[in-house]
């Protein structure tokens, strides 16, 4: 399975879609969980971290070990946070040699298209803990809360805007699975 484009060709564009900023209230939340769960944790592992967003704000909190099966997310986050160890890897069959005292997976859950995917997920979390660690899970829907939507996004800096709209549904409710759609139009410089 290759990956979505987004990660892939359209990934420089990925920080004007969603600014690092956007995510300090979330991970101000993850954090305060983590927190109630686990109140002498140092190290965070992040499964899945794509542009190293939610690190950038938890790494004054934890020391940050972060994953991702893409490798042009991966250099986006390493250029937003040098100072966190980075790996290259997919969460469902990931190793690495050390344990953290915590583990997120945040969005990159929703890729798990099967049980067993999500096993798989939830076994690598589990390998990589501490005992008496915590591991945090937050996928963006769940079946039972699913609701077809519609979100537009715009952005713009230096010489280029992006115009995204994401469309969320589900053509088969009895299943697992739902579809996300993405029409983007971006333009550079004078146009092109």
């Amino acid at each position: 399975m290759t990956g979505p484009r987004l990660y892939d060709e359209l990934a420089p564009w990925y920080t004007l879609l969603t600014p690092k900023e956007e995510y300090a209230e979330e991970a101000a939340m993850y954090g305060d969980a983590f927190a109630r769960a686990a109140p002498d944790a140092e190290t965070l592992l992040e499964l899945g971290c794509g542009a190293g967003h939610n690190a950038y704000h938890l790494k004054a909190r934890y020391r940050c070990t972060l994953t991702d099966l893409a490798p042009s997310m991966l250099a986006l986050s390493e250029a937003l946070n040098p100072e966190c160890a980075h790996h290259l890897g997919d969460m469902r069959a990931l190793r690495l040699t050390e344990r953290f005292d915590l583990v997120l997976v945040h969005d990159a859950v929703m890729y798990m298209r099967s049980e067993d995917d999500l096993r798989r997920a939830m076994e690598t979390a589990h390998a990589h803990l501490h005992p008496g660690g915590a591991a945090l899970f937050v996928p963006d829907f769940v079946k039972e809360t699913f609701v077809e939507s519609t979100q537009v996004f715009e952005a713009e800096d230096e010489g280029r805007a992006m115009r995204c709209v994401e469309w969320d549904w589900d053509p088969d409710p009895d299943d697992d699975t739902f579809v996300v759609d993405y029409l983007f139009v971006i333009r550079e410089g004078r146009g092109e």
